[in-house]
């Protein structure tokens, strides 16, 4: 893109993602329009100096994978030398936010603070800040060296139930207070005493680009299993669990001694800074005299990658984003802090008083795939990996009432529920006036091959449906009127009547969690490209604003950048403005985005959510 087509924008912000494999940062205008995309993949410029794949390193074979915080420095040089040369207009950029990896650390050295403020122009980043960190390394999100530490943490607060009503989710391998234990009591105890400060990645970019050290954002301190979430503030009973002094794990010498090792380790990872429109400061003069940037460019709060994806479309409470690929993967916005140890809560980066669920499947396309082969096989379909005769089956069922038959369908361990590899099917069956669901084997019952290919598209969906429901709000659309109300009662009575009560994940499904519809749905990935899925998808979760099919190129970093644009407007209005209210009106939903029609039928698939739920709770479960 040439100089000329950045002359008709007052104004530019950008918005960064520093990913696991590359760092992306993308330019937009006053009017959230997405102009130009820069990035760097790490393994085709860095590889050879940082001997990574993949963008990280495996030191061992304890599952330790970890990246080198020098090569994303030579990242943000790189990046905006090629901008430079691109004759990109730096002076017009007036705002800049953007996303980190989630939950991984950056553990800088004494000597950090003064090295960011002196910053010589003349000179690359990664030259200057060698002696900038304890430890060279940060821990990536693919690490799983740490099942003691979860094990501690959980054992600390009485289950993974308790940690994730404290801190929105239960303890996972990757989880940055987990990596603060191992670093502190088993591999790094050195280098934490020489440990000034802890940065997430999101907080690390933006103490490079202020030049001096920032404290975590709010909203991704939420993935560390240290803050509480409705308290707004650290619990020192984790903090203590991280800095090993817990009383019955670690029995500290003192009271004292551990009373000081928590305050210790709070020092270290600063305050953690509520959610704001307001800009953590001033481009630091490094970038101005190096690039040419205007000294009034503003640094907002970056976040975490997940949370920086719901900022890149106009989502509103109950509204949902679900990603189709090799995972699946939905993203909420609900104002009920509703917390499960098989999903996540974050505070909202932008929205006071909500939050953004999480919930993350394992098998995804690939439990998809394996079933279309199937299919494929029985029909003599001679390219394994044509859909056409799978989406024939999904196309005849549409607007059929559900047929009784569901199955689950793992051909990985899966995470929610947390279970390993295993497939069961069933039938619904009615014996006098009992409902009973029995399970069977393939070509039993009338359970065929291409019954699989309705039945896992319907169960993935399902247990989307049943996992949703409790962090939505209180459907609107079940309050309308007296006649909505009333039906709502009698779909809930026939429902308890042939099942009786609903368990998910332990937690007994109330009256509200099982009536609750999305607002609106917005399908992103791989598999919304199949309409013949996403209809499927659709009409069994019946959003009461519609279906939406989207295509989000980067999204990560464009979420940052329009976070940067709100935060400048607000600024500029000196108020909070709804994030979801500035957006949608420079982002007609309407217009913009592909919406689709489907036959609603959330009501007749009540009968499934009675089946999963059922099917799941004898669903073999593993440990951690």
């Amino acid at each position: 893109m040439s100089e000329t087509d950045f002359s008709s924008s007052k104004s530019l912000f950008l918005g960064f993602d520093l990913s696991t494999q590359q760092l992306k940062i993308i330019v937009t205008n006053e009017d959230l329009k997405a102009l130009k995309t820069y990035n760097v993949e790490f393994d085709s410029q860095f590889k050879e100096k940082y001997k990574v794949y993949k963008g990280v390193i495996t030191p061992g074979d304890d599952g330790e994978i970890v990246s080198p915080v020098a090569m994303w420095l030579d990242a943000i040089d790189f990046l905006m030398d090629k901008m430079l040369k691109d004759k990109f207009p730096f002076d017009k950029v007036i705002g800049i936010s953007g996303s980190g990896q989630q939950h991984g650390s950056v553990y800088w050295s004494e000597e950090a603070d003064k090295l960011l403020k002196n910053l010589d122009p003349k000179k690359d980043l990664s030259e200057q800040l060698q002696k900038a960190f304890s430890w060279e390394m940060s821990p990536n999100w693919q690490d799983h060296s740490t099942i003691p530490e979860a094990n501690a943490f959980h054992k600390a607060v009485g289950g993974k139930e308790n940690l994730a009503k404290i801190t929105g989710s239960r303890a996972h391998l990757r989880f940055t207070g987990l990596q603060i234990r191992k670093f502190v009591t088993r591999s790094h105890q050195k280098e934490y005493a020489h440990t000034s400060r802890i940065s997430l990645v999101s907080s690390f970019v933006t103490s490079i680009l202020l030049g001096k050290i920032d404290d975590i954002e709010q909203s991704d301190g939420c993935g560390m299993n240290l803050y509480d979430i409705e308290k707004s503030q650290y619990d020192d009973e984790l903090l203590a669990v991280a800095a090993g002094v817990h009383t019955t794990l670690d029995h500290p010498e003192s009271k004292q001694y551990q009373q000081d090792k928590i305050e210790e380790l709070k020092q270290k990872l600063g305050k953690i800074k509520p959610i704001t429109y307001e800009s953590s400061g001033p481009i630091s003069n490094y970038f101005t005299e190096k690039y040419g940037f205007s000294s009034k460019c503003k640094i907002y709060s970056f976040t975490g990658d997940n949370l920086a994806t719901i900022l890149s479309l106009p989502l509103q409470p109950n509204d949902c984003l679900i990603s189709l690929g090799t995972s699946t993967t939905v993203l909420l916005i609900t104002q009920n802090y509703n917390p499960s140890s098989q999903y996540h809560l974050f505070d909202h980066p932008t929205m006071p008083k909500h939050y953004m669920g999480m919930i993350c499947y394992s098998n995804g396309s690939v439990a998809r795939e394996k079933i279309r082969d199937e299919v494929n096989k029985k029909y003599e379909v001679k390219d394994h990996t044509n859909w056409s005769k799978f989406d024939e089956i999904l196309e005849q069922s549409e607007g059929k009432p559900f047929d009784d038959k569901l199955g689950i369908y793992f051909p990985i361990g899966e995470i929610v529920p947390q279970a390993p590899a295993q497939t069961i099917r069933a039938v619904l069956s009615k014996d006098s006036e009992q409902y009973k669901v029995k399970k069977c084997k393939l070509d039993t019952d009338g359970f065929t091959v291409d019954d699989d290919a309705l039945a896992i598209v319907e169960s993935q969906t399902l247990s989307c449906r049943l996992r949703s429901g409790p962090m939505l709000s209180k459907s609107s659309v079940s309050q309308k009127d007296s006649k909505d109300t009333k039906e709502y009662e009698e779909i809930y009575d026939k429902v308890n009547k042939k099942f009786g009560k609903l368990y998910t994940d332990g937690k007994e499904q109330t009256r509200d969690s099982l009536l609750a519809r999305p607002n609106k749905c917005y399908y992103v990935g791989g598999a919304s490209n199949n309409q013949n899925i996403i209809n499927k998808m659709g009409s069994i979760l019946g959003p009461v604003e519609g279906n939406y099919k989207v295509e989000i190129p980067n999204a990560c970093a464009l979420g940052g950048a329009y976070k940067a644009s709100w935060s400048h407007e607000c600024e500029t209005q000196n108020k909070h403005i709804p994030y979801d209210e500035y957006i949608k009106k420079l982002f007609d939903v309407n217009q913009e985005l592909e919406s689709f029609k489907v036959v609603d039928q959330w009501i007749e698939y009540f009968d499934g959510v009675g089946m999963l739920a059922k099917m799941e709770e004898e669903l073999l479960v593993s440990d951690d």
